[in-house]
């Protein structure tokens, strides 16, 4: 901890934050969301009568509308499947918390880990692909064609 009550890492977070691009944000976003799963699952698992909602569900399911809530223009394909994606992920983490069932999330951070996967993907081309092709997908995966992803 330093003077102002802070972890040394959050100020290394915090740059990370600061200087990410719109795609590495939604990667960091995502990353959390497959650890708070993670999480989630164990708990469940290792404390079985502890099943249900609690603070890791809760945090899964902010995360999860936070994603949602970066896809912005349903008029592009791309972004109503997204959409109804991160939409049926809420959904099946509602219902895996009133059957207490630790399968369900683990569904769910499995299909965290293949978007994670394609984000990474994204980030690795950035700046590397200019092809005209190329070009409106780069707009949407970026933010300003439709995926809002600076919040």
């Amino acid at each position: 901890m330093d003077n102002f009550g802070r972890r040394r890492g959050d100020a290394y977070l915090e740059s990370m934050v600061q200087t990410a691009s719109p795609a590495r944000l939604r990667l960091m976003v995502i990353e959390r969301a497959v650890e708070v799963s993670r999480h989630l699952a164990h708990h469940w698992n290792s404390q079985p009568g502890k099943r249900g909602t609690n603070e890791y569900s809760l945090k899964l399911l902010e995360l999860l509308s936070e994603l949602l809530s970066g896809v912005t223009d349903n008029s592009v394909e791309v972004c109503r499947t997204v959409a109804d994606l991160y939409v049926f992920l809420c959904q099946h983490l509602i219902a895996a918390e009133q059957n207490g069932d630790a399968s369900m999330i683990d569904e769910i951070r499995l299909v965290l880990e293949t978007e994670a996967e394609t984000w990474r993907m994204v980030c690795a081309q950035e700046g590397t692909d200019k092809s005209p092709s190329n070009k409106r997908i780069a707009e949407v995966l970026s933010g300003s064609g439709g995926l809002n992803l600076q919040g």
